[in-house]
């Protein structure tokens, strides 16, 4: 009998772009098999058949975009075709057209309340003459403080579409409107740089340009404040050299931001409001009573950030290997769909290029961020005679709507004792 396999939940609020159709009509698939590849601004997913047959129409192209619901290809099976998951997007939700790639959850914009109230997230709701709305554009209409009656769909549509928000947020920034999420700056025409000399353009990567309209919305969405501290880190780096081997052996890689992220977790535990996110709409401060620490790791794709989950729950030693493993399929490019989802607090360690100080973008909806530059000797003073000491800079970036600038010193203070005397973390 005829089946229509349907493209499963990318992940919360994202789309795709089909880079890659690995079966053609006349194949013959088994259920669980690898028939397209799915690029989303974190990873290229495998996305394998949901039943076995063979295929009679394939109903994308290389380079279509795509998000749960949409359709990708017709087969005609043996047996009776399974039931789509609840929530996977029924085919009357599919999109009418291809949708652009969404900011993903980590780091689109909260919205003013006073803007939200008109978008109840209900079909439809606020739409121009009862207009269907898809889900997602539901979904971003109402983070981005959009009123659904403002926007209007493609031309000839009956549909406003999550693309068609998102054109209407773009016309705002570049007409001097503003964003939802406040802040939007009059865009200027370019100068006309050849007059002065040869040029080249190269096309921003898909993860680039997610990553710049992600960081816009995150810097206006959020009040930012930052201090930084120095820690002394002498006899912390005397005893990761004392066991790295130990570590090695285990399969990892004894490093400070693997130290990082466990020390991290004990004042997270102490200060839960820096393991938190804010609700706008609600004015609640969402308290998190896991910890989850992404890393932003340098790609050839672009910064990423992969997550490292319960780590309150890790020893050091796991730490080490599990962030070792999860920076190597990040570089690869190879991560896991939940590899980079579902941060609490996260950590940007470039110490191992350089640097003397760095203030990060909060990685929304998180509300704290913590950046490490690199460790240097400098001259202490012990009271006699100065020595030599390892002193590490670190840097922390909050959301100040949830978190005060008293109580971020207090993080620091906290995470430096931690890291000049190791067993403090533990009591």
């Amino acid at each position: 009998m005829a089946h229509e396999y349907i493209l499963p939940s990318l992940g919360e609020g994202v789309t795709g772009k089909i880079t890659e159709i690995l079966v053609q009509p006349g194949d013959t698939v088994s259920q669980e098999q690898i028939v397209v590849i799915v690029g989303t601004d974190k990873v290229d997913a495998e996305m394998p058949v949901d039943a076995a047959g063979t295929v009679e129409e394939i109903l994308v192209k290389v380079g279509d975009d795509v998000t749960e619901g949409t359709p990708i290809l017709r087969m005609k099976t043996s047996g009776a075709a399974p039931a789509p998951e609840a929530g996977n997007g029924a085919k009357q939700e599919a999109p009418a057209k291809a949708e652009e790639p969404a900011p993903t959850p980590a780091t689109a914009a909260p919205t003013p309340a006073a803007a939200v109230s008109s978008t109840d997230g209900k079909s439809g709701a606020g739409a121009k003459g009862g207009l269907r709305t898809s889900p997602l554009a539901r979904k971003r209409a109402k983070e981005f403080g959009i009123n659904l009656s403002d926007v209007q769909p493609q031309q000839g549509a009956n549909r406003i579409s999550y693309k068609d928000v998102v054109d209407y947020v773009k016309r705002k920034i570049d007409t001097g409107g503003g964003s939802a999420a406040g802040g939007g700056i009059a865009h200027k025409p370019l100068p006309n740089f050849e007059k002065y000399g040869p040029i080249d353009r190269q096309p921003q990567s898909r993860i680039g340009v997610v990553t710049a309209d992600n960081m816009v919305y995150a810097f206006n969405a959020i009040p930012h404040a930052w201090i930084s501290e120095k820690a002394d880190i002498t006899r912390l780096e005397q005893l990761r050299q004392q066991y790295k081997d130990q570590v090695k052996a285990a399969g990892g890689s004894l490093t400070t931001t693997a130290i990082l992220t466990k020390a991290v977790t004990s004042v997270l535990r102490r200060m839960p409001q820096f393991n938190a996110s804010y609700d706008l709409e609600t004015r609640e401060v969402i308290f998190k009573n896991y910890y989850n620490i992404g890393i932003a790791v340098d790609t050839p794709r672009g910064l990423l950030v992969p997550v490292i989950r319960n780590v309150d729950q890790k020893s050091l030693t796991e730490i080490a290997v599990e962030l070792s493993e999860l920076s190597v399929r990040t570089r690869d490019g190879k991560n896991k769909l939940d590899d980079l989802e579902g941060g609490t607090f996260s950590i940007s360690n470039i110490g191992g290029i350089g640097g003397t100080n760095m203030i990060s973008i909060v990685n929304w909806p998180e509300v704290s961020i913590l950046s490490i530059t690199a460790a240097t000797y400098e001259p202490v003073w012990n009271g006699k005679e100065f020595e030599p000491r390892l002193m590490m800079p670190m840097t922390i970036g909050w959301d100040h709507r949830v978190i005060n600038g008293a109580d971020a010193a207090r993080f620091l203070q906290q995470l430096k004792a931690i890291l000049e005397e190791p067993f403090l973390g533990w009591l």
